[in-house]
């Protein structure tokens, strides 16, 4: 039976699902959704009800550290470079002088973390590692913010200096966090319905080509029990086709990132699909089309095609998914471009 979930719960679950973080520090710009939900989490009911709902929707719970909670699904579970990213960058933040006390600037150098992070890591190069930093305390757990100075044009060409705003909630954070991935815990035993909402979960797309038999034919067998588990959420909609099955999200918001425009605009256009070998040509021609002035980034645009879940990439072939038709790119002038997500089935 699907745990019935109050406002609060789901406002930590859906924390949880889009940062893997939700922590209990309050401040007086704290928004009151957040007041509420760390007041309702001091509630052993409150963190029952929230771990029983994961449990029976993935098979695992958050852990909590003095009513901080982790709860990292995914790749970021499993690649121990970017986990070594993750954690250099900590230390690296943690540890600057500029940042101790309640210093109102918290400002730092952009250039600056990710140097000291690699001289950690140093298997990475620089611009990767810019790249690691971003997705993860950017744009996942949005605990540093990008700030650009303001700057007087001149007539040469002048470097812009990239900061960082680092959130005062980073100490905390990162105590949460580092406690997390010291203590090693096993795998538990999924069954087949946990395993397939684990995957819905990671790629919000399935499709029966790639799909084994055995997890298709499990969606199949439970498809009104599974979809009743997702929309208690009161964000998501599952979607089951002959062919496909779609975790739609109603907080997906559009992007104006140019290499994002380009992937949608290509997994609309690709058919049933091309080599491999073909993709970085089949990307330049539609950024031709799409940003004539613009020099795209190969490896940004590829990264969106997996990142949304666009395409689907097998023995050396780029297929689309069915996610794909979600999604509609358009210019609306040379400098500006956006995506929207058409994801409402209540409004196509």
């Amino acid at each position: 039976m699907v745990t019935k979930l109050h406002a609060s719960e789901r406002f930590v679950i859906n924390q949880l699902i889009d940062r893997g973080v939700f922590t209990s520090t309050l401040t007086p710009r704290t928004p009151q959704a957040t007041v509420e939900a760390v007041m309702a989490l001091k509630r052993t009911v409150t963190q029952q009800r929230i771990n029983g709902y994961l449990k029976n929707l993935v098979g695992t719970i958050p852990e909590n550290y003095q009513e901080n909670l982790v709860w990292l699904l995914g790749p970021l579970k499993e690649d121990a470079e970017t986990v070594h990213v993750l954690l250099a960058t900590l230390k690296a933040v943690i540890n600057i002088p500029e940042l101790q006390g309640n210093r109102a600037d918290r400002a730092v150098l952009t250039q600056t973390v990710v140097r000291q992070v690699h001289s950690e890591v140093t298997t990475l190069d620089e611009r990767e590692i810019h790249r690691l930093i971003t997705a993860l305390f950017v744009d996942r757990f949005k605990l540093f913010i990008p700030d650009v100075p303001e700057y007087t044009p001149v007539d040469q060409d002048q470097e812009i200096t990239e900061y960082w705003d680092i959130d005062p909630e980073i100490n905390r954070f990162a105590q949460t966090v580092v406690t997390h991935f010291r203590q090693k815990q096993a795998m538990p035993p999924l069954s087949a319905i946990q395993r397939l909402n684990r995957v819905l979960l990671i790629k919000r797309s399935l499709n029966r080509a790639t799909t084994s038999p055995q997890l298709w034919q499990v969606l199949q067998d439970n498809r009104q029990a599974i979809a009743q588990q997702w929309a208690e959420l009161d964000r998501f909609d599952l979607e089951i086709g002959d062919d496909y099955a779609l975790l739609l999200d109603h907080t997906r918001t559009p992007s104006r990132a140019k290499p994002t425009v380009v992937a949608i605009a290509l997994a609309r256009q690709i058919g049933v699909g091309i080599p491999l070998e073909k993709l970085n040509q089949k990307i330049k021609q539609v950024s031709a089309v799409l940003l004539p002035n613009y020099p795209i980034n190969l490896t940004l645009v590829k990264q969106a095609l997996t990142d949304l879940g666009l395409v689907t990439i097998q023995s050396d072939f780029v297929t689309p998914t069915p996610l794909a038709t979600r999604f509609m790119a358009k210019t609306q002038s040379e400098e500006e471009t956006e995506y929207d997500s058409v994801n409402d089935p209540k409004t196509r």
